[in-house]
């Protein structure tokens, strides 16, 4: 899904968004570079394209808002009928002529690419054609500086308009409806890869698709949880089940974790160390959901959640509190996580209003299985909006 264009009215949108990103970015032009993009095409061209183009093409931006694509003459018609272009540049025989003369009209001095060390998001453009375009831009723009396109494209995807939002609340509801049908599946005895098929059957039948491949754990199988594919391994009274998974709704992803106990004969409730997993991980989303606000860097809702974590005595879980989500599950930008290497700047960036982030801390409770509670959010300037009611208490089979 997320490899379908945006339909127009998103991709208007994201067309306004563009100059105001830039103008925030100091570049004064920024440059996308395709070729044969049904064959596939970095991120961000899904975002700013009303149609794929087959020859060498460039879609340019200034922080006017002017906006350039040179192209091919076979793909002119869908461009030029979108009306969403400043002006349509065609060639026949060489690129280079018309990128030569748009240079020249424009005389950019700080050109933003699309490329990054930071966000796999932003690093869309291929090592070769990013070669080639420096190249370009020495013979036909010499003096211009070559910058990453990060903040730029990170502005785009992460903040998102109403019409996402309205996608991505309706991905939400069709998950939490799918997490009603399997609580009415649950019972020991049932495997993973029965609750696994369930859980697909029901999505066919809402006629939505999985946004990632659905995770489904009983017992300590779920310890460190994880990605992974649902196994033979069967239900049993004691253990917490638990389960992970996110559908596509217009193109746009949930995703969601709900946890249960399976109750041994005679329990009313479940043991205390399972309680008490339960009960650390509600905190913990709670600690991060008090301080989630546009302006601070992402790594210090983490912090707030692991140290509930950590302090009840847990060790720290070892993945971020939260991603975003859009077109993808995984939706690049910002990311709400610890001081890692791994996460190189990510976790630094700035929440902004209007993104979309997982809070999905986690635990194991041995000889139980793991706790894991994934809620999905919008960041306003009064704090998270929950996209559905958060999971508050433990579910029982």
């Amino acid at each position: 899904m997320g490899h379908e264009l945006s339909t127009p009215d998103i991709i208007a949108q994201k067309l306004d968004q563009a100059a105001d990103a830039l103008r925030e970015s100091g570049a004064d032009l920024w440059l996308t570079f395709v070729q044969e993009t049904s064959a596939g095409a970095e991120r961000i061209f899904y975002y700013i394209s009303p149609g794929h183009l087959t020859w060498e093409s460039l879609i340019a931006i200034t922080p006017a808002g002017e906006r350039f694509l040179i192209c091919g003459r076979f793909d002119q018609q869908v461009f030029e009928a979108s009306r969403l272009f400043t002006e349509v540049i065609t060639f026949v025989q060489d690129f280079r002529e018309p990128f030569e003369g748009l240079m020249a009209r424009l005389k950019p001095r700080r050109v933003a690419v699309n490329f990054s060390t930071n966000d796999t998001a932003a690093d869309g453009i291929p090592h070769g054609r990013f070669l080639y375009l420096e190249e370009l831009l020495k013979s036909f723009a010499p003096g211009a500086q070559v910058v990453s396109a990060e903040s730029i494209i990170g502005a785009l995807i992460s903040q998102k308009s109403p019409i996402e939002q309205a996608h991505l609340q309706a991905a939400v509801n069709h998950t939490v409806d799918l997490f009603r049908d399997i609580d009415g599946f649950l019972r020991p005895g049932r495997t993973e890869k029965e609750i696994y098929d369930f859980v697909q059957g029901r999505m066919a039948a809402k006629g939505v698709s999985p946004s990632f491949q659905t995770l489904v754990f009983a017992g300590d199988r779920g310890a460190g949880m994880g990605h992974g594919t649902a196994t033979d391994n069967a239900v049993r009274e004691g253990d917490l089940v638990h389960v992970d998974m996110g559908v596509f709704v217009g193109g746009y992803a949930s995703d969601m974790q709900r946890t249960w106990y399976v109750r041994k004969p005679g329990e009313t409730a479940a043991p205390e160390p399972v309680q008490k997993g339960f009960d650390t991980i509600v905190r913990a989303i709670d600690a991060a959901a008090a301080i989630l606000r546009p302006g601070i860097p992402g790594t210090e809702a983490d912090a707030a959640a692991r140290a509930v974590v950590v302090g009840a005595g847990y060790p720290e879980y070892p993945h971020a509190l939260g991603h975003q989500l859009g077109r993808h599950a995984h939706d690049g930008g910002c990311l709400l996580g610890p001081r890692w290497p791994r996460y190189k700047n990510t976790i630094l960036l700035p929440v902004r209003e209007n993104q979309v982030f997982t809070l999905e801390p986690s635990l194991n409770v041995p000889g139980f299985g793991a706790v894991g509670i994934e809620e999905d959010v919008l960041v306003t300037p009064g704090g998270p909006r929950f996209f559905a009611e958060p999971q508050r208490e433990l579910w029982y089979v």
